[in-house]
């Protein structure tokens, strides 16, 4: 009996000290858990961009989906854009965008957004789980922001061809294949976008290679110029890696 409960200490130490994606089944994963994964974790990146398509008269930013995922990140930790000079006192300020650019293809990141539908009461843990174990047949990176405005009424041709992933091993250029919005209640209000980007090349070859280490996501759309940098090595969950 002694020895069980000790496993159960190790286990529950292992759980509140370990990171929600290594440490426990997503269908434990509380609130919190949610929030760690789309907003502070390998595969979510918070993006800061001069948001040059407004008038700057709010003086303010935009403001994000995510807040407090700014604040975390504001150090260095995967904020991405800008030119990262102090701007001088004197100088007006110049109203910044804030997106948040997610792996959506990793399982990490769609077991959340499915754990979030349980725990809204919108589906049941079963219909999560199913869902959760069908394959992602491409790369897909998703941009969410308070403010979508580059991205309403894009062109999405022209839209593709500014959007591609980047190995840093090979140097090799994934192109975007698809793009696809959600959209508010009105039906035209940009909320997100979901590009797609193919998992073999033409010839067959893995376009991300397993020993990649690092691969960057660049989308040029209405004057917001993003850039988010992922770490493969980091982005695994109990499973191994995750893209």
């Amino acid at each position: 009996m002694a020895g069980v409960f000790a496993a159960i200490m190790i286990t529950a130490i292992a759980w509140a000290n370990g990171e929600a994606w290594k440490s426990k089944p997503f269908a434990q994963w509380d609130e919190k858990d949610i929030r760690k994964i789309l907003n502070d974790s390998p595969w979510s990146k918070v993006v800061q961009v001069p948001a040059a398509w407004t008038s700057g008269d709010s003086g303010g930013s935009s403001g994000s989906t995510l807040p407090s995922a700014a604040q975390e990140h504001a150090p260095g930790g995967g904020i991405m854009g800008g030119s990262g000079t102090p701007t001088p006192p004197s100088a007006p300020q110049v109203p910044q965008a804030e997106f948040v650019v997610r792996w959506a293809s990793s399982r990490t990141v769609r077991e959340a957004f499915l754990r979030a539908a349980v725990l809204g009461g919108r589906i049941k843990q079963e219909e999560a789980e199913k869902q959760a174990a069908q394959p992602m047949e491409v790369y897909q990176v998703l941009i969410v922001g308070q403010d979508m405005k580059p991205f309403q009424g894009a062109d999405d041709k022209a839209l593709l061809e500014k959007t591609y992933l980047l190995t840093k091993k090979t140097k090799q250029r994934i192109p975007a294949v698809a793009v696809e919005y959600q959209r508010g209640s009105d039906g035209k209000t940009v909320q997100a976008a979901a590009f797609s980007f193919p998992k073999k090349s033409s010839s067959g070859e893995a376009t991300i290679s397993p020993d990649e280490k690092g691969v960057d996501f660049f989308c040029s759309a209405g004057g917001a110029n993003l850039r988010a940098s992922f770490e493969p090595p980091k982005m695994e969950d109990s499973q191994g890696r995750d893209l």
